[in-house]
């Protein structure tokens, strides 16, 4: 899986390849490589239509694992933590991405 940290911001998959990416630089890297989308790991061409699906098995489970850095007592996990409130933050915008994207 492709990510900025263990936070990865709204896992999302590959679309025909499978890989997991997130999407954050999913998104970002589509808008690189407009012309011609392709895998981030594999460069696979992906569907135009539907190049990214959302991957919410990926997703709850790095929701868990957040849960659980908070759980273990890390400060910076905990909902008022300053990672916590970052990857809340970018999942937030991917999610906004991807409803403008499906317009």
């Amino acid at each position: 899986m492709i990510s900025h940290d263990v936070g990865s911001a709204a896992a999302h998959i590959a679309n025909p390849c499978g890989h997991t990416i997130c999407g954050e630089c999913g998104f970002d890297w589509i808008a690189r490589n407009k012309r011609a989308p392709t895998c981030a790991i594999c460069r696979t061409k992906l569907i135009r239509a539907a190049p990214l699906i959302p991957n919410i098995a990926m997703d709850n489970t790095i929701a868990k694992h957040v849960g659980a850095l908070a759980a273990s007592g890390c400060v910076d996990w905990q909902p008022t933590g300053a990672k916590h409130k970052e990857w809340a933050q970018r999942r937030e915008c991917v999610l906004d991405r991807l409803s403008v994207w499906g317009s």
